[in-house]
């Protein structure tokens, strides 16, 4: 779990779970088992819900991002879920100042498991489908426990809530402090600057998708399947302003501009050729059809 610290802002990026990895003895009602949740299960959570909400200590009125505006960013690749997630909450910039943001969790509801019994005895859990209800940062006042439930009203039935968190490993987090108005964006490295174009990117254009940038300009979509556009951007005082009413509509391939809707990218002039005179070979073929 990285914690980036800036001025005004704290900047999470972790692993909220892995996938396909069994978790260490848990406890239900009916006793001890060991779980796993299997590939794809969180890329279809995070696709039937595209406002799924970062909190701190499942307080429901700490509500610290949210996948809809942009703030958290929530996907699966082939370790697990992960998150990056941008906090203003000045109370979560002061723990995060003072070490005291201790790990990840989520909350979730389960639609298709399957369990069986090893040849220890074990019952071992298998979980193919839920819905991702919320992922919370956890500080120092909720150590992380592994497994929790709730009954929850939702949707007009009681639905049971449950909880999961990865055990803390105090040497698993990385503290960095810096004054975003003091980074020279010049000598950032190509993922960092990325990172701070896409976040200004998607506050302003939250079904967009930022595609590629150079020194003056972002070229992206302005929502999901839409045409490309480049639009120059600026940065004062560690701040990105991208000029939204600046779009010129491009095509990939060096990002041709498009002039119009309906007209292709300008393309050079052919250059003019000396034409081949044919006349002599005429004359040769001439003379050979007289032999």
């Amino acid at each position: 779990m990285k914690v980036e610290i800036r001025n005004d802002k704290v900047i999470i990026d972790g692993y909220v779970n892995a996938v396909e990895r069994f978790s260490k003895p848990l406890y239900d009602k009916k006793g001890k088992f060991i779980e796993r949740i299997m590939p794809s299960v969180f890329r279809r959570a995070i696709e039937k819900n595209d406002a799924i909400k970062v909190l701190l200590n499942h307080d429901y009125d700490m509500e610290l991002a949210n996948t809809k505006d942009g703030s958290a960013n929530l996907y699966e690749d082939n370790i697990g879920l992960r998150a990056i997630v941008e906090i203003t909450e000045p109370t979560v910039i002061e723990k995060a100042k003072k070490k005291k943001l201790r790990g990840w969790s989520f909350g979730f509801s389960c639609n298709k498991e399957e369990e069986t019994i090893n040849e220890d005895g074990l019952r071992e859990r298998t979980v193919r489908d839920i819905e991702l209800i919320e992922v919370s940062i956890i500080d120092d006042r909720k150590t992380p426990a592994y497994i929790g439930t709730s009954i929850e009203m939702r949707d007009d039935d009681f639905t049971l809530i449950e909880y999961r968190s990865e055990e803390f490993e105090e040497d698993s987090f990385s503290y960095e402090e810096q004054s975003e108005k003091e980074q020279d964006f010049d000598s950032m490295t190509a993922s960092q600057k990325r990172e701070i174009l896409h976040s200004a990117y998607k506050q302003a254009f939250n079904e967009g998708w930022l595609e590629d940038y150079d020194d003056k300009y972002v070229y992206g979509t302005i929502k999901e399947y839409d045409a490309l556009y480049k639009m120059p951007y600026s940065i004062v005082d560690g701040t990105v302003n991208i000029d939204t009413n600046n779009q010129v509509k491009v095509v990939r391939g060096g990002y041709k501009e498009v002039r119009e809707d309906n007209q292709v990218p300008e393309q050079p002039q052919n250059v003019d050729v000396e034409k081949i005179d044919y006349s002599k070979y005429e004359k040769m073929l001439d003379e050979i059809r007289r032999k």
